[in-house]
């Protein structure tokens, strides 16, 4: 299964005039050095946007290091693995039987009605199998919605408080098939969006 990795939408992510470029009071509470690190993103960006404060986020780090989402990942492709092996096995135990069957008829052992009988009977057993396949992955693709739900939802807080904590006018997402092609990592914020998402965490955990 190659799609867990896909959690966001491949379209560029854009935060552009949510209500918040009349805020004249930034919000405190900044996180550590990395927030140290970035505070003068938006004022750099404006100076050199000839008006325009735009940064940008990568959000393929932000899915691999954001520690919710990666347990969940993990959790999910634990779950698809044994989905998988159990399904081989009932394939390879139906397969067996199949071939016993087709034994015994080709020695004569069973009866035209037995026959007959065996065939539904394996007919039935083999649609119970896809069926059992079709319920595992069901469920492990309502996990995956769910998780890229959650993931967006955090992530879309994150991004709205930094917006209006520095008065961004963009947030752009850089990463694979993004409009975004070439960046300067002086206006990459990705490391604050991470430490407030994993401090949230740890917040709820203690």
């Amino acid at each position: 299964m190659t799609d867990f990795a896909t959690i966001l939408p491949t379209a560029a992510l854009v935060l552009a005039a949510l209500g918040f470029f009349g805020c004249d009071q930034p919000v405190s509470g900044t996180v550590g050095t990395v927030a140290d690190a970035n505070s003068s993103a938006a004022a750099r960006a404006r100076a050199d946007g000839a008006g325009l404060s735009i940064v940008f986020v990568k959000v393929d780090s932000l899915q691999a290091g954001y520690t919710v989402v990666a347990d969940e990942l993990g959790r999910l492709e634990e779950n698809f693995t044994k989905a998988e092996q159990n399904h081989n096995n009932r394939v390879a135990d139906f397969q067996e039987e199949v071939q016993k069957l087709q034994n015994q008829v080709q020695q004569g052992l069973l009866a035209p009605n037995k026959i007959q009988a065996e065939q539904q009977r394996m007919a039935r057993k083999e649609q119970e199998i896809m069926q059992q396949r079709d319920v595992a992955l069901a469920s492990i693709q309502e996990d995956q919605l769910r998780i890229q739900q959650q993931f967006s939802e955090r992530v879309k807080e994150v991004l709205e408080e930094l917006q209006e904590e520095n008065h961004y006018d963009f947030i752009l997402n850089q990463g694979q098939n993004s409009a975004v092609l070439i960046t300067n990592d002086t206006y990459d914020i990705t490391p604050l969006v991470l430490e407030r998402l994993n401090v949230a965490v740890q917040d709820i955990v203690q």
